[in-house]
């Protein structure tokens, strides 16, 4: 069977990635495709010198996950593993150019680069090329072929922050004869949730390698000392404003939002918008509909006169303000992706609203909403009727962000029980080839 499953997949591989690129050139991110010609070594299982130079003389345990936001769930687990005395050295593979970036700018991470294509070449010209001990996925990184070569050439395969969403499961569970081959070989599992652990046993994952840990996102939900974005409401005169910061927003979701922000505007004239899209290549997009709906608006470091709101178009700003809003909204959430993450802001002690559109954090919702630190909105008139009620009760937003900051304390810990669980895989060892 799984050779029988392999065979396919490796057949199918170059139809897909044409499918893939197709999907980017007709789709409003097809800008991403620029890079496309540097990428392609390193998409068919190449890896740099300069790279390679960096792992040299150490175990080399790989990482694998899915973008950007996969790269800031693994942070504080690579940072406590790169601390030990025997820490390895760790190549970080994404399959976006975002997440490759944001890799990089993680001092624990000593390499990172795109992933190979996930074809019998591609990954044994990797393995050969970097020699790692052991592979980590991460979330719901499930690739065959990664995973069968991989233990065939003597590595130990383990996932963190195991999960697989209400959307997906039906998807897998459609295939699960063919996966579990595949699954069984994962040794260490640590699962976010019990439905997750649940889910991937049905899969085919020994029920004895999975552990329920938590999310490891809510351990980097720390309040840090970084001031830039206190530093550019100052640079706008805003500091003394109410301010509604809206993160991670998505097309059709921004016009919501935005209207929204207008609505509540009639009564709180000084009231200030601070709006980061999800991707920072449609920050264009954004500007459109913020002049559309009649915004006027600033970019950061932008000398000029920012009117009502500013637009974020630059990676890694956004819980710099979060940490000086009044109110915020997480994204991904008024239109039907999945919601993002809905703690960040809750950390800095913030209410946060978010849209009925949740699958992707269900527990972090839940949460908020239980104890009173997070509102759930259907549209643009609830969303603004909740903005107004906060801002105009200054004693009620600070005891509901109060709330949200406790409940945030009380999830986190899931790095620790990782590290534990995964400790056998972690652990250095000699890769056998065969």
């Amino acid at each position: 069977m799984t050779f029988f499953v392999l065979a396919l997949l490796n057949l199918a591989a170059p139809f897909i990635v044409l499918g893939v690129i197709l999907k980017f050139l007709l789709s409003s991110r097809r800008g991403l495709l620029r890079d496309l010609p540097g990428e392609i070594n390193e998409r068919l299982g190449g890896i740099s010198e300069e790279a390679l130079a960096k792992l040299a003389g150490r175990p080399v345990l790989w990482v694998h996950v899915a973008s950007a936001g996969e790269v800031a769930a693994v942070d504080e687990f690579l940072r406590q593993l790169h601390a030990r005395p025997d820490a390895p050295a760790i190549l970080l593979t994404t399959m976006t150019q975002a997440g490759k970036e944001a890799a990089g700018r993680l001092a624990q991470v000593d390499a990172a680069c795109l992933a190979p294509v996930d074809s019998w070449p591609t990954v044994s010209r990797f393995l050969r090329k970097v020699r790692p001990y052991a592979l980590i996925l991460v979330e719901t990184e499930l690739w065959p072929n990664m995973i069968a070569l991989s233990t065939r050439a003597g590595l130990r395969v383990g996932m963190v922050n195991a999960r697989i969403s209400d959307r997906s499961f039906p998807r897998y569970r459609f295939i699960a004869c063919f996966l579990r081959p595949f699954l069984r070989r994962l040794e260490r599992v640590a699962a976010q949730t019990e439905v997750g652990a649940q889910r991937l046993a049905a899969l085919g994952v020994a029920s004895q390698a999975v552990m329920v840990v938590g999310n490891m996102k809510y351990d980097r939900l720390k309040v840090r000392g970084d001031d830039r974005g206190r530093l550019e409401l100052q640079r706008l005169g805003w500091q003394d404003f109410p301010l509604f910061v809206v993160g991670s927003t998505h097309p059709v979701e921004e016009e919501m939002l935005i209207q929204a922000f207008l609505e509540v505007r009639r009564q709180i004239k000084d009231l200030k918008l601070v709006l980061a899209p999800r991707h920072v290549e449609r920050s264009d997009a954004a500007a459109e509909s913020l002049s559309r709906l009649g915004v006027r608006f600033a970019r950061l470091g932008v000398p000029q006169d920012a009117g009502e709101a500013l637009l974020v178009d630059t990676m890694g700003w956004l819980s710099s303000f979060y940490a000086c809003a009044d109110v915020a909204f997480v994204g991904g959430s008024l239109v039907p992706v999945g919601g993002h993450n809905l703690l960040e802001p809750a950390a800095f002690g913030k209410p946060v609203i978010f849209g009925p559109h949740t699958a992707h954090a269900r527990q972090a919702a839940a949460s908020l909403q239980s104890c009173g630190g997070g509102f759930e909105v259907a549209d643009a008139s609830a969303l603004a009727v909740t903005l107004g009620r906060l801002l105009t009760q200054p004693s009620l937003a600070k005891e509901c962000g109060r709330k949200a900051q406790d409940m945030v304390h009380r999830l986190q810990g899931a790095t620790g029980r990782t590290l534990a669980h995964l400790s056998p895989i972690l652990t250095p060892g000699r890769v056998q080839r065969t």
